[in-house]
Order: C-alpha cells, then sequence, then structure tokens
C-alpha cells in the first residue's frame, strides 16, 4: 500500500515482532535475505522514522527497535513521500496539457476534461497536505 519493496515490510515487521532490539546480523539471519537487502531496508526505515538505533553498554554493533510513535511516522511518509510524488505529479500533468494541441479536436476535448479532473484532485491532494501536517503536529 505505501509502495515500499517487500524485504523492507519484512525488515519492519521482524523488527517490531521482536522483544528485544536486533541487530544487523540478527535481521540477516532471520529473515535469510541478503546483506545488501538488509542494508537498503533499513537505511529505508531510518529515514523514514520507522526504527530507532538502540545503543548497548560496551557493544559497537547498532541494534535497531521499532519506533512506536506513529505521528512521527506518518509525519515523514508525508514529507518523503506524498510531497514529492504531488510535485512531480504537477509537473507530469503540466506536460500533458502542453501536449494537448498536438491532437485532433475530438481527442484534445475527451483528454482536456480528463486533465481538468485530474489537476482538480491533484489541487486538492495538495490543499489537504498542509491541514494534515497541522493536525499531526498538534494531535
Amino acid at each position: 500500500m505505501l509502495g515500499v519493496p517487500k524485504s523492507v515490510a519484512a525488515i519492519y515487521g521482524i523488527v517490531f515482532a521482536s522483544p528485544d532490539p536486533l541487530s544487523f546480523a540478527d535481521i540477516e539471519a532471520r529473515l535469510d535475505i541478503s546483506k545488501g537487502s538488509v542494508s537498503q531496508g533499513l537505511r529505508v526505515l531510518r529515514e523514514t522514522g520507522a526504527l530507532a538505533v538502540v545503543v548497548r553498554d560496551g557493544d559497537r554493533r547498532e541494534f535497531f527497535a521499532p519506533d512506536m510513535e506513529l505521528r512521527k511516522l506518518i509525519q515523514r511518509w508525508l514529507a518523503e513521500r506524498l510531497q514529492k510524488q504531488l510535485a512531480a505529479g504537477g509537473v507530469r500533468l503540466t506536460a500533458l496539457n502542453r501536449a494537448l494541441p498536438a491532437l485532433d479536436r475530438v481527442q484534445q476535448a475527451a483528454l482536456r476534461q480528463r486533465l481538468k479532473h485530474l489537476r482538480s484532485w491533484h489541487d486538492k491532494a495538495s490543499k489537504l497536505l498542509p491541514m494534515a501536517r497541522t493536525f499531526l503536529a498538534l494531535s
């Protein structure tokens, strides 16, 4: 649903289900996936705020535990994913609108109407994003 690879979801699931923080090696062994997939998955999960790094005295390894504050996770997802997708979508809608004159009149009319709907949805989502951020910051 959120557009993340299965390995990232599996890493989050195994860390979330573990009562104790897990090391890189623990995750790799439990999931039987490549070091590269574990490394990339941990990077994604740390960047989105889904995982916290736990430091243990006398141990140089990093251990990972789920960040249980859902609000922070959603805020980061809104900022990192949704906002970027909306920006890219706006650029694509503009490009599509510029391409309309190259079509015949019947095609132009039909596609212009569809683009109008897409632009409306895009504008509504763009207006909703700041309100969602404010709501999450207040709660």
